[in-house]
């Protein structure tokens, strides 16, 4: 099994088909010359049959019309007495076929002589060797025939022998012989009543079916050889385009992921595999493409920072008399907290995906916690009225920095205020989360746009007032780890954009608050 595994699939496929041809014709063959057999068999049947009548008519006229000709085939004619009236061919030399035929059909029924044959199968014995020189060589082997009348004996030998210890048909049909044409009477006026009993030899059956043995024999495997080559041919030609697959996977690189794998016109399961690779690969390409513009970004932002602190140290280490020390560090520590800052955001993206931890979270408690922070923090930051628990199942930090970068994100753009509202659906199967800013909206374009990486939508605004573009891009990214929704819409209600938080809820905890709950 471990050879065949080791073998190409051209090779397993001809190999599995060869044998499976192999059987079937085997079979096919086997049953063939059986049936031909049978029917060549059966044929003898209803010769020896019609046979039977003809030799029947004419024991009952007492064999005027002559002796049985050689071609009858092997019969004997037994009379009542058991005497043997008449033997031809094998069944002369046969040792003690009178006992081993079958017992006398009934007479003829009427008038008639000749009575309705009757069939029955016997298993004959030996043949009658008394004469063994006459008919033997001294090796033991069949003496070939002479002149007539030794041939007919020798042909009648032989076919004592072919005919010994078979199984086959034997018809028996009653006779009655008038007086007039009767040697050994048998009854009170002068008649004689016998059993006329043919053999049907096997022997011709035989002869035709084992005349196909050869043909067969070599027929066989020569068509199952061609069956494994057809299959095998077809499967090298079948798999043509996958090997056409395989040496363009091979050649595609890093620069060069706009190719693709061509696609076979027939529909068949190569021609999916040919398609999903394509799939494959425009999504690898996509993903390089973005993992790219990932780190030029990312590069990009990193320099400001990085050489933003190295002029501050520069100038401070050129010029040490002429600078505040105190400053010099404040503003090192912020291009420090920044970077630091940046670092841990890109991080956090880089992430493999998956899902959140499991535990129970109460968003409703996170939301009133923040809004308080805000509060103290001195920006305009309300809650709406909502159910006193919210919760969900997930990671209570995540969550927390999610909701913390969407208030950030608004405290920036609002005017005046920023909204909170947390809600359950009727169902009680999403909880919602909306963050609402009165501050100019998004138009439809920069509601999607908004939460790719590095965007920033107000180019005017300073670094230092704006985010990194990394923010609302983490929000989402924890949103899809929780099985939630992320989005944005522009003035509902006017003026200003809603972002809108959908997380799955989990059952309320009995008896526990929401601040317990999110611990």
């Amino acid at each position: 099994m471990r050879l065949v595994r080791r073998l190409s699939t051209p090779l397993r496929t001809a190999l599995v088909a060869g044998l499976a041809a192999l059987v079937l014709f085997g079979i096919g063959a086997w049953s063939f010359q059986r049936y031909l057999y049978d029917a060549v068999y059966g044929e003898s049947d209803q010769r020896a049959l019609e046979l039977s009548l003809r030799l029947a008519d004419q024991a009952a006229r007492g064999w005027k019309d002559g002796p049985p000709a050689p071609g009858d085939g092997p019969f004997v004619q037994i009379d009542r007495d058991g005497r043997v009236v008449t033997v031809s061919g094998g069944a002369t030399y046969l040792a003690g076929l009178t006992s081993l035929l079958p017992p006398p059909p009934p007479d003829p029924p009427g008038q008639r002589a000749v009575g309705n044959p009757h069939t029955r199968t016997v298993r004959l014995g030996e043949v009658d060797e008394r004469e063994r020189s006459r008919f033997h060589l001294p090796d033991g082997s069949l003496r070939s025939a002479g002149g007539y009348p030794a041939a007919a004996e020798q042909i009648a030998h032989a076919e004592a022998h072919s005919l010994s210890h078979q199984s086959l048909f034997v018809v028996s049909i009653p006779v009655i012989t008038p007086a007039d044409g009767c040697g050994h009477p048998t009854e009170s006026d002068g008649s004689c009543r016998s059993t006329l009993y043919i053999l049907v030899p096997p022997y011709v059956a035989a002869y035709v079916s084992d005349a196909l043995t050869a043909p067969l024999v070599a027929g066989v495997p020569a068509a199952a050889l061609v069956v494994a080559a057809t299959a095998w041919a077809a499967t090298r030609r079948s798999l043509r385009p996958v090997d056409a697959m395989r040496r363009e996977v091979a050649e595609i690189t890093d620069d060069s992921l706009d190719r693709r794998v061509p696609v076979p016109e027939g529909r068949d399961p190569i021609r999916a595999l040919a398609r999903t690779t394509n799939s494959t690969l425009d999504r690898l390409e996509d993903a390089v493409e973005r993992q790219r513009r990932f780190v030029g970004d990312a590069a990009h932002e990193l320099r400001s920072p990085l050489a933003a602190l190295h002029y501050q140290l520069e100038t401070a280490l050129e010029h040490p008399d002429s600078i505040d020390p105190t400053e010099v560090l404040e503003g090192a520590l912020v291009a420090t907290r920044r970077i630091h800052g940046l670092t841990e955001d890109l991080l956090l993206l880089a992430r493999p995906d998956g899902p959140a931890p499991r535990s129970l979270v109460d968003l409703a408690g996170l939301t009133r916690e923040l809004v308080l922070e805000y509060r103290d923090l001195g920006h305009p930051v309300t809650l709406d009225p909502g159910p006193e628990q919210a919760p969900v199942r997930g990671d209570g930090l995540q969550l927390h920095r999610l909701l913390r970068n969407l208030l950030d994100n608004a405290v920036r753009h609002a005017r005046t205020a920023v909204v909170l509202a947390v809600a359950i659906t009727d169902d009680g199967g999403t909880c919602t989360v909306t963050v609402h800013n009165d501050g100019t909206p998004l138009t439809p374009d920069e509601c999607e746009r908004v939460f790719e990486r590095f965007t920033r939508l107000d180019e005017a605004r300073t670094r230092d007032a704006g985010g990194s573009g990394l923010g609302l891009a983490i929000a989402r990214d924890i949103a899809h780890r929780h099985r939630g929704t992320l989005t944005a819409r522009p003035a509902a209600p006017a003026p200003g954009t809603t972002f809108t938080l959908n997380v799955p809820a989990a059952p309320s905890p009995g008896g526990s608050t929401g601040e317990e709950a999110a611990l």
